[in-house]
C-alpha cells in the first residue's frame, strides 16, 4: 500500500491558509481559473522550494518508517504544486525552476532524487498527467523527455 505525497501551490483555497497564518503560494503568482480566489499566490522563493523538498523527503520517511506504507507515490499531475511547476501556463519564473522544460521539470527532480535518498527507488512511484486542463494548467509548448534513472 503506497501513501500518496502532494502540495495543493496555487489551488489550495487561500482563506483556510490564512486561518492557519500560512501563506498562499505557488511556482509563480498565476490566478486559478476554476475558482474566483480574488488573490493570487505570492511565488515561492528558491529557499521555500529547497524546504519543500526537504518536507517531501520527511513526508516519504514518515509515511514508510512511521505509518507502515509500502511505499509513496508523489503527485506531480492534475494541477497540484509539481504539475504548476512542469506547465508553462502556471510556471512563469525566469530562474532555474523556470523557462525552459529542464528548468520547469527541476523542482519535480528534486523532490523525486530526495524522496528516494530517503525510503529507496523500490517504495517511490510518482503520477504526471503532462496534458491536463485541470486549473488552467494545459501546456502551451510540446514537451519532451526529461529522464531520471537510478
Amino acid at each position: 500500500m503506497f501513501c500518496q505525497l502532494w502540495a495543493l501551490g496555487r489551488v489550495a483555497e487561500p482563506w483556510v491558509l490564512k486561518e492557519k497564518n500560512l501563506p498562499y503560494t505557488a511556482p509563480s503568482p498565476t490566478e486559478y481559473p476554476d475558482e474566483d480566489f480574488g488573490v493570487l499566490p505570492r511565488e515561492l522563493t528558491v529557499d521555500e522550494i529547497k524546504d519543500i523538498v526537504q518536507l517531501y523527503a520527511q513526508a516519504a520517511k514518515n509515511a514508510v518508517f512511521k505509518a507502515g506504507f509500502d511505499g509513496v507515490e508523489i503527485h506531480g499531475a492534475n494541477g497540484y504544486l509539481l504539475d504548476q511547476f512542469l506547465q508553462d501556463m502556471t510556471n512563469l519564473r525566469t530562474d532555474e525552476y523556470g523557462g525552459s522544460i529542464e528548468n520547469r521539470s527541476r523542482f519535480g527532480l528534486e523532490v523525486v532524487d530526495a524522496v528516494v535518498a530517503a525510503v529507496g527507488p523500490e517504495r517511490v512511484g510518482i503520477r504526471l498527467s503532462p496534458w491536463s486542463k485541470f486549473g488552467g494548467t494545459l501546456p502551451r509548448l510540446n514537451l519532451h523527455k526529461v529522464s531520471r534513472s537510478y
